[in-house]
């Protein structure tokens, strides 16, 4: 996935390697504090964590997973990450370091995910923490509605063709 428009920043997806999981920790860990979320307590637990998580994605242990690093104007900035079944694609994480956010690529970024999912005739869903309403506004700005929850999370299915 690539954009480039006039006034608009480069913005590239690529897979993502053994040498990108520490990066794509610090992103999470980054994008939670600066939305005034808390982390756990025990910050290097958390990112052990993280970082085994990553690593089972890209080496296959979930199944259909997809982790991608977001490249702006060449350099990393972001996670993207996708989960595959039969019959829907999920959206797992979406996360853009905070110099880059506020600038139109996250919607650039999940209207290209709806496009595919549509192109593919399979549902869109996403799961937004309770604590993170931006998200959440972005998500239903786009399409997405609450179909169901748990203590942490909201689950959202795409049930529009809501473009911005």
């Amino acid at each position: 996935m690539h954009l480039t428009q006039l006034g608009r920043p480069s913005v590239f997806v690529r897979p993502a390697t053994v040498q990108d999981v520490a990066f794509l920790t610090d992103v999470e860990v980054v994008t939670t504090r600066a939305s005034g979320r808390a982390l756990p307590e025990e910050e290097r637990s958390f990112r052990a964590g993280l970082d085994g998580r990553t690593l089972a994605e890209l080496r296959g242990e979930v199944e259909g997973s997809e982790t991608r690093v977001i490249e702006i104007d060449g350099a990393r900035a972001g996670r993207f990450w996708v989960t595959r079944a039969l019959d829907h694609v999920e959206l797992c994480a979406l996360q853009l370091l905070p110099a880059h956010q506020g600038r139109g690529i996250g919607t650039y970024l999940v209207n290209r995910f709806l496009d595919a999912a549509r192109d593919a005739g399979l549902v869109a869903r996403l799961r937004v923490e309770r604590d993170n309403p931006r998200a959440r506004s972005l998500y239903e700005r786009l399409g997405f509605v609450v179909v169901d929850g748990d203590d942490t999370h909201e689950h959202l299915e795409w049930r529009a063709f809501v473009r911005s």
